[in-house]
């Protein structure tokens, strides 16, 4: 028994490890794709915050807010606040915020990959009206 006890043990410990040396790869791709996505683009129509959706499953899966990648590779909160001004008829104004957040490994891996994977979308997206439009 206390073998098993000491070998399953030992197997949840190898399974952390890998699981933060897997985020701590894919961090590094995040950051270099990130980079060489200029210009990065808007999020949601804000004017204010330049983001991409890491959400695994995309915002209808959300269970902690919602989670982006801006320009510096680096996880935020994406908040958009929005008050109307003076009434529904003069118009409404909107602040978006971003803040960093720090997700635990195991976390971090999910949102990564997804992010990745929408950088990369964007990436190929470019590189195909780059190849359409050049003569």
């Amino acid at each position: 028994m206390a073998n098993e006890a000491l070998d399953s043990q030992e197997q949840v410990k190898r399974s952390r490890d890998l699981v933060e040396k897997t985020a701590a790869e894919l961090h590094e791709i995040l950051v270099r794709m990130a980079s060489s996505l200029v210009p990065f683009p808007y999020f949601l129509g804000s004017l204010e915050v330049q983001a991409v959706e890491a959400e695994p499953g995309g915002v209808e899966k959300a269970d902690r807010g919602c989670i982006v990648v801006c320009a510096d590779g680096e996880m935020h909160e994406f908040t958009m606040n929005v008050q109307v001004a003076g009434g529904f008829d003069t118009g409404m104004e909107r602040d978006d915020s971003v803040k960093r957040v720090d997700l635990p490994p195991e976390d971090y891996v999910g949102y990564a990959y997804n992010a990745i994977k929408e950088i990369a979308a964007l990436l190929g997206d470019k590189e195909t009206r780059a190849k359409k439009y050049s003569y």
